[in-house]
């Protein structure tokens, strides 16, 4: 039961003299209508942690509302957007022995905090990527890929990646010798997981090496890979069930959007289908420059540079694009931005030394993580350490960590981001794990 809360079965009123005081309303006494009203909007409101934290106020409360296990995939609501896998760094790769089976997540909200929880599938799974707080797992011997719900324990089959690597291989008239390599390469991918009302799971691979996406439901044979191929693959964002691609061409910058179309209805024969991309909105690169996509309470935004001198850190709203305007935001609030491949929004409640209204990124020439404030406009250096072309040694600062999962291929291998000469390779089941 919350701190403060009566007891079950409370008096309403004090007895004994002085008149009484009223005593703390009986919360737990709730109708369980009532109950499960408040339950299902904390679940629309505060998503996935609030509506866990509702559920552990009393007895009555979690009778009245329902388990999210056994729906931690097919209801959206349950994804765990917010949070994210923390990279451990120093070797110490999700499912490393020294973590005893568990795994630890942070939150990137205001509300912050860690949880450690146990994945017991990570001693002999690799993760690929996060979509929605949940992960996509690559398991080892069969490459089966499945998806995950890390805080319910739900978990979804997909097609394996032999199906992929087989039809890319053919695409590309390789030889049978070249499908080691194939299967390297695809491991490198943006993923967006879409549910539909009836609770059918699908998932959509922006297979960054080939320019190409894949997309399959739960209990399919094989992926099914798009007849079109694009570039810009590299810089793709995952959200709400579609994949965002930022591409440029010449000067232009163009946001373009990859949408699965799905039956509509229950019983449907039609199969899945994957347009080619739309695009939403296009800029010249005097406008922004080099920018990658990131959401802030809900919105899409873009991050980059004013122009190629990189003198000034840009944030547009893609709604904006959309609509032909050009207006730079002057304040993202109590958020700083981590710019990367993955860029992340985080609270900065979680980062005092930093400070909100700022834009983290890894500047190459510096070979330093550095800071720019939209407000003043001054750069400084964001953590002490030179980013040296090596692993990273004792001690590192949060901001090293979270940095970190702006580049998928230092995340999910367990090393912390650092001035790569060459990506850094898996330390667990290499027979099954080689590659990006």
């Amino acid at each position: 039961m919350a701190a403060g809360a009566p007891r079950q079965g409370a008096p309403s009123r004090r007895s004994g003299g002085g008149g009484g005081k009223e005593a703390a309303p009986d919360w737990a006494s709730l109708q369980i209508d009532m109950t499960q009203l408040i339950a299902a909007r904390v679940l629309a409101t505060g998503g996935f942690p609030d509506y866990v934290r509702f559920r552990a106020v009393c007895s009555r409360w979690r009778a009245a509302a329902a388990s999210p296990r056994g729906r931690g995939l097919v209801d959206p609501r349950l994804h765990p957007r917010r949070w994210m896998l923390f990279p451990e760094g120093f070797g110490e790769y999700p499912g490393h022995p020294a973590h005893g089976g568990h795994a630890r997540f942070f939150d990137l909200s205001a509300a912050g905090g860690f949880v450690r929880v146990p994945i017991p599938e990570l001693e002999n799974h690799c993760v690929l990527d996060s979509p929605d707080g949940l992960l996509l797992l690559q398991r080892d011997g069969d490459i089966a890929v499945r998806l995950l719900n890390p805080f319910t324990g739900d978990l979804v089959e997909l097609p394996s990646i032999r199906s992929l690597v087989k039809q890319l291989a053919a695409l590309k008239n390789l030889p049978g010798d070249s499908l080691a390599l194939v299967r390297a390469l695809v491991r490198k991918v943006c993923a967006a997981v879409n549910v539909t009302a009836t609770g059918v799971v699908s998932v959509m691979l922006a297979l960054e090496r080939f320019g190409r996406v894949a997309f399959a439901s739960a209990g399919d044979d094989e992926w099914t890979i798009s007849s079109w191929k694009v570039e810009g693959l590299y810089s793709t964002f995952g959200y709400q069930g579609k994949l965002y691609v930022v591409n440029r061409e010449h000067e232009l910058t163009h946001i373009s959007l990859i949408t699965l179309l799905l039956p509509r209805h229950e019983g449907e024969v039609s199969l899945p289908e994957l347009p080619p991309p739309k695009t939403v909105a296009t800029c010249s690169s005097e406008h922004i420059f080099l920018p990658s996509l990131v959401e802030l309470d809900s919105e899409i935004m873009l991050v980059g540079y004013n122009n190629s001198s990189c003198s000034c850190i840009l944030v547009l709203k893609l709604a904006d694009l959309v609509m032909c305007r050009i207006v730079p935001v002057a304040s993202i609030g109590d958020h700083v931005i981590f710019a990367g491949a993955r860029s992340l929004c985080v609270s900065s409640s979680w980062l005092p030394s930093i400070g909100s209204n700022s834009v983290i990124f890894f500047h190459a020439g510096y070979g330093h993580l550095m800071q720019y404030h939209l407000v003043t406009g001054a750069w400084s250096t964001a953590s002490d350490g030179y980013l040296m072309p090596s692993t990273q040694t004792r001690p590192c600062g949060l901001i090293h960590h979270i940095f970190t999962c702006c580049d998928r291929q230092f995340w999910n291998k367990g090393f912390l981001f650092y001035n790569a000469s060459r990506v850094p390779e898996w330390q667990g089941t290499q027979a099954w794990r080689i590659g990006a």
